[in-house]
């Protein structure tokens, strides 16, 4: 198997950074991932109302929690794994005021430990509602807000914590895209704040609009970043100082390159139009368990599907091995949420279903099938 990197080093921000392109021929046909029958279910109490905007499994005291934050309750919401109770919920309204819960998200490192972010600042607070650091974001760009998700979990290096920062930039100015940083530093030792990370070069010399500007990122075992754009087949490891390698991702389902938006198309307010009429990338996770990572891809409609209304894309995961090389690639049904895989301690890993059941959070289980290895034992069995 050839493979292909492209590999540069450069310094954070840096704009000219030389790229080396090699040949790499990825397998598409030695794993796949598909849905099991496992399921998780949470109840939702009387004052939760199912809009999850952050959520992550957390361990304290060796115990597994699983941590929601519902955006119109503005509440924390903590459930024991095992038993799938709800055993503390934290009212956010109750440590900030109504018009500092703007844009806010969450993330439960421990009971002791509860992240916040808004429009303006990092808290860090506890579950008796005890507000015990915050960090303001940097002054400009005005609207570089930094929030949790799923698709852009924390990065803990030493003393700073690394965030994704929300799309907002103006889609129709190359000026401002070439400006654009994508994650925030926080140094927690000295309280301040900075944005590194510049977009990648594509997205720096053309237009693709807001919905082409969703990135995704996950850490690896070595604590570097693995970032992931809708509009470019590479995916980017970075340390953030010295190390910057571009791989190879992708989808065998895409066969034209993903093509620029048109600024005029952008102003007359076509950019979604334009997004469901190319193909694209979403989330990337890394599985801890078996070092593999998961990328989503999705296939663009036709003209005449969006005319019809049919504009759900088919979604598909590709799997790549520790050392960021295809090794599969698998359709997944559209009523699993592909934004929404997490990874237990045990190494099972879920996305989330049935997300409009305003009584309970739904989970299925996903499974990897080798089918490369079944064959070759059998093979073997009839030799």
């Amino acid at each position: 198997m050839l493979f292909c990197i492209i590999q540069y080093k450069c310094k954070e921000g840096d704009l000219n950074i030389p790229v080396k392109y090699e040949n790499y021929s990825p397998r598409y046909d030695l794993i796949q991932l598909h849905v099991a029958n496992d399921t998780l279910h949470f109840k939702l109490d009387e004052n939760t109302y199912n809009e999850i905007k952050s959520f992550n499994v957390f361990k304290h005291n060796e115990v597994e929690y699983i941590s929601f934050y519902d955006r119109r309750s503005e509440s924390v919401n903590i459930y024991n794994w095992d038993s799938k109770n709800l055993i503390k919920k934290v009212f956010l309204k109750e440590c900030f005021p109504e018009d500092q819960l703007y844009k806010t998200s969450v993330y439960c490192k421990s009971f002791d430990s509860i992240y916040v972010t808004n429009k303006t600042k990092l808290y860090l607070l506890d579950t008796a509602r005890k507000i015990k650091r915050s960090i303001s974001f940097v002054k400009k760009p005005r609207f570089a807000w930094a929030a949790f998700d799923n698709t852009t979990p924390p990065v803990f290096k030493g003393n700073y914590l690394y965030m994704g920062v929300r799309p907002y930039v103006k889609e129709t100015s190359l000026q401002a895209l070439k400006e654009w940083k994508v994650l925030y530093r926080f140094d927690m030792i000295n309280n301040k704040s900075e944005l590194v990370y510049h977009l990648p070069e594509m997205y720096r010399s053309d237009y693709y609009g807001y919905d082409f500007l969703d990135f995704s990122y996950c850490s690896n075992y070595e604590g570097n970043i693995i970032l992931s754009f809708p509009a470019d087949t590479n995916i980017y490891e970075t340390d953030l100082l010295n190390k910057h390698i571009a791989y190879c991702g992708k989808s065998q389902f895409q066969k034209d390159r993903i093509q620029p938006v048109a600024k005029d198309v952008l102003k007359n307010g076509d950019g979604y139009k334009s997004y469901l009429l190319r193909d694209s990338y979403g989330a990337i996770y890394f599985d801890p368990f078996t070092k593999r990572y998961l990328r989503a891809s999705k296939s663009k409609i036709s003209e005449l599907d969006y005319q019809n209304k049919h504009t759900k894309k088919n979604q598909h995961i590709l799997i790549f091995d520790q050392h960021l090389r295809i090794i599969g690639e698998s359709p997944i049904d559209s009523g699993i949420i592909l934004n929404s895989i997490f990874f237990s301690s045990n190494g099972s890993m879920y996305a989330r279903i049935n997300a409009n059941d305003e009584y309970g959070l739904h989970f299925a289980k996903l499974e990897y099938k080798n089918d490369y290895d079944k064959l070759s034992m059998n093979s073997k069995a009839k030799k």
